[in-house]
């Protein structure tokens, strides 16, 4: 017995096509998730450098403009790799190109760099930290839009990727804060109390889980603005006090690293 064709179509030839193009949606949905995946993570590691350098750059002209003008050097390579990663981020098409947070950031460093030795250090450190919070803010906004959600997802045990930032970020206050005072050769009571405040949030976040070496340099940078910075007399030269804090932040921006690169392991 002949089969009638509209039996084959209804049956067959249609349920065929919808599973087909079913198939093909999905195929595509993961290859457009996976080049969304991988740009945000192209985005994530530029600004994560784009955000330490400016870090950098508020303890550094925080120095500069306490009295200490040997660090005009330093300064000069930090905007000179400032720049190169805002145009390395330019080089990387879409999302950042049409954002207007990110002009705006980008319009805000270049105000920043023109003019900080035209203000006070209070006011320059002001508009650092606007600055780097908008830069945290951009952060967050990138791992919505391209679906990065929480790196640490592959051992339970992990940190929070944005938790590391804002730990790196507690620490590079202090070290702007500290490169004021060791610069200036005094702390003073507001100073003081702002320190303190950051002592406290420092200690609360050191995690068990880094190595012991790790877990003696946070709190040896926590000793030396104890005992050698919120003092009537400071008594370590900045280019030390920049360097052991420097040292407990990139400890922190090491584990961020580990987090990403692992993340892309498990997704290749």
């Amino acid at each position: 017995m002949d089969i009638p064709f509209s039996f084959i179509f209804i049956f067959v030839v249609v349920p065929g096509v919808a599973l087909f193009t079913a198939v093909l949606g999905v195929i595509k949905r993961k290859k457009t998730e996976e080049k969304l995946f991988r740009t945000g993570i192209a985005y994530l590691k530029r600004l994560r450098s784009l955000l330490t350098y400016i870090q950098q750059h508020r303890g550094l002209t925080n120095s500069y403009l306490s009295g200490n003008l040997a660090v005009s050097a330093e300064i000069a390579k930090i905007e000179v790799l400032i720049k190169k990663e805002i145009a390395d981020l330019h080089s990387v098409e879409g999302w950042i190109l049409d954002n207007s947070k990110w002009d705006s950031i980008v319009d805000h460093w270049l105000r920043i760099d023109a003019r900080y030795k035209d203000v006070d250090a209070e006011a320059n450190l002001k508009q650092h930290n606007n600055l780097i919070a908008n830069l945290l803010y951009l952060i967050d906004d990138l791992a919505y839009a391209h679906h990065l959600g929480k790196l640490g997802l592959i051992e339970a045990t992990d940190v929070n990727w944005r938790n590391l930032l804002f730990i790196a970020e507690y620490i590079g206050q202090a070290r702007a804060l500290g490169m004021g005072v060791v610069s200036k050769g005094f702390c003073t009571s507001v100073l003081r109390i702002q320190l303190n405040h950051l002592l406290v949030k420092i200690e609360s976040n050191i995690s068990p889980l880094w190595s012991e070496s790790t877990q003696q340099d946070f709190r040896s940078f926590l000793k030396v603005i104890e005992e050698q910075v919120i003092t009537d007399t400071p008594s370590i030269t900045p280019a030390e006090y920049f360097k052991l804090a420097t040292g407990c932040i990139e400890h922190v921006l090491s584990e961020f690293d580990r987090q990403v690169e692992k993340i892309q392991f498990h997704r290749t």
